[in-house]
């Protein structure tokens, strides 16, 4: 997890396309580089 709120949301806030691995908004439908709607939350567990 990132060590503020802010920095937390900036980058955590976003959806991920699981075709080309863009980077979409939250409210997106569709990924806006492929038009695919094989969408997943970014994940926010890292380390072991």
């Amino acid at each position: 997890m990132a060590r503020f709120p802010e920095a937390e949301a900036r980058l955590f806030h976003v959806k991920i396309c699981m075709d080309c691995n863009a980077r979409n908004a939250m409210r997106a439908k569709r990924c806006r580089k492929c038009n695919s709607d094989n969408l997943r939350l970014k994940s926010t567990h890292r380390g072991k």
